[in-house]
């Protein structure tokens, strides 16, 4: 990945200072985010996948299945839920990301030829402007990240989540009457 490229283009930090909580907040992400980025496996990682022409849809990948792997973890723990409610939250989360990862690379790959074309005619039309040809591929390469940034949200918060909680809902319910009744079984085995 060519680091130097982004900041070439990046706005130019202003000095922003927080106050209090957030300035101890804002100090601890970035000194824990600093430590990961310094690990040899992120950075061989990011070497791996940097020039991938799917970067946003890896990231957004990637992101996801933290994100997916706390609620997952958190659904299966929460203590004020039913069995019933923590079992069909984790198989609704777990769905929910399987399904919009297969469909997000799937629309992804679909759309390849039409964001190719998208963005070489946004390319032609920001070098009629004057720009150079540097900053012309600077831009075409952010407005494909954009596209396939925009697919993977739409299909990752909200068209994966409709289609699937009705299915996630019938599993979970088939799951905890199966464990009820073998949960039944067991106590009326042991009072017998």
């Amino acid at each position: 990945m060519n680091v130097s490229a982004i900041n070439s283009v990046a706005p130019k930090a202003q000095n922003v200072k927080f106050t209090g909580a957030m300035d101890k907040m804002t100090n601890a992400v970035a000194t824990g985010l600093g430590k990961v980025g310094n690990t040899d496996a992120f950075v061989k990682g990011m070497e791996k996948i940097g020039d991938s022409p799917n970067l946003m849809a890896h990231l957004s990948t990637a992101s996801s299945a933290v994100t997916t792997g706390l609620y997952i973890y958190k659904n299966l723990t929460d203590k004020k839920k039913t069995k019933n409610e923590r079992i069909t939250m984790a198989i609704n989360q777990a769905l929910t990301f399987a399904v919009s990862t297969a469909i997000t690379y799937t629309a992804i790959g679909a759309l390849n030829k039409v964001s190719k074309n998208i963005c070489g005619k946004f390319g032609e039309a920001v070098a009629k402007r004057g720009y150079d040809a540097k900053k012309v591929d600077t831009l075409k390469t952010g407005a494909k990240a954009a596209i396939d940034l925009v697919v993977c949200s739409s299909i990752n918060r909200y068209i994966s989540p409709v289609a699937v909680t009705p299915v996630a809902n019938k599993l979970g319910a088939k799951l905890t009457d199966y464990l009820d009744k073998k949960d039944a079984a067991k106590a009326a085995k042991a009072q017998a």
